[in-house]
């Protein structure tokens, strides 16, 4: 399976439930092949375990208990060293694995190419599914530094290798002339983009509930980069962006996204060397946390804290 299993200490909350009785899975995947400005997403996966052991497992957003539900975590998958196309099917086989188990799966990244591979696994297991993308870049450019397999160029491949049935990208408030381009000659029932630049209004976030009433009953997977937020709340990413969303903006956004049809979620980009206080590790543990709870509340299942 590819998988090297963490220290009890990094497991992630610090403790790991075992596979079978577990409904989330936690597995990190620490690809950081095609990062085009500073390297560092490899140690994510390690430092978001670890932030994890010290938050609280009472879920603010819906008041479910997680340390009554606890997560199963199935370590990192082994990364073939300077084979980004062999580490990729890996990263395939892995979150196949696990979703063919039935289990809710949380991929910490690595990079944001990470979602190509976890995307093709979820594709070929849940037909016409929904992928809700966090992201400031839009990532759709053809190539990038020469190669069609870098962390700005991931959407396109998914959509040109994965087919998914729709693609929401919500933020995209750095792009490219070249991915504007490609975005108006797409067919907008399957590429949808909201702009989100600055501050998150209460009609941005009716736009995003409107935009993904599409996939409301269909299976989704989320992929958050976390440059979606903006740097003064999350340093640590590969490739900053000013005009960002605060923390509390971005758990409005996907409260309104998920509910229990999302069976898979990435956290992507994190970048511990440049995360000072180790802000956005924490960050990071933190969407991990409440979104298994939105989850679970959806489901009706789990013991309310309050």
């Amino acid at each position: 399976m590819y998988l090297a299993k963490t220290e009890n200490r990094y497991s992630f909350t610090g403790f790991t439930k075992g596979f079978n009785e577990a409904l989330f899975v936690v597995v990190g995947a620490p690809l950081d092949m095609a990062s085009s400005y500073r390297g560092g997403s490899s140690e994510a996966p390690r430092a978001v375990r670890e932030a994890s052991r010290s938050l609280e497992l009472c879920t603010a957003l819906s008041n479910i208990d997680m340390e009554a539900i606890g997560f199963h975590d199935a370590g990192d998958i082994v990364i073939a060293p300077g084979d980004i196309i062999e580490s990729m099917k890996r990263i395939e086989s892995v979150v196949r694995g696990i979703l063919e188990s039935g289990k809710r799966v949380f991929i910490i990244g690595g990079e944001h190419t990470v979602t190509l591979s976890a995307f093709k696994a979820f594709s070929s297991m849940y037909s016409d599914a929904c992928l809700i993308v966090f992201d400031a870049h839009a990532d759709l450019r053809d190539e990038y530094l020469g190669s069609r397999y870098s962390h700005a160029s991931v959407l396109r491949r998914i959509i040109e290798e994965a087919k998914p049935g729709k693609v929401v990208l919500i933020g995209a408030r750095a792009v490219s002339r070249e991915e504007i381009e490609y975005i108006k000659a797409s067919d907008r029932s399957r590429l949808e983009v909201v702009k989100v630049v600055g501050r998150v209004t209460e009609d941005k976030i009716k736009e995003v509930s409107k935009v993904i009433e599409v996939c409301r009953s269909r299976p989704k997977y989320v992929s958050v980069d976390i440059d979606f937020i903006d740097p003064a709340y999350a340093p640590g990413v590969q490739t900053p962006e000013p005009l960002g969303a605060t923390p509390t903006e971005f758990f409005e956004l996907i409260s309104r996204v998920v509910d229990e049809h999302v069976y898979a979620l990435d956290i992507v980009e994190i970048t511990p060397p440049y995360d000072k206080s180790e802000i956005t590790a924490f960050l990071g543990a933190k969407i991990i946390i409440e979104v298994a709870g939105l989850i679970l509340k959806k489901l009706g299942g789990g013991a309310n804290c309050w």
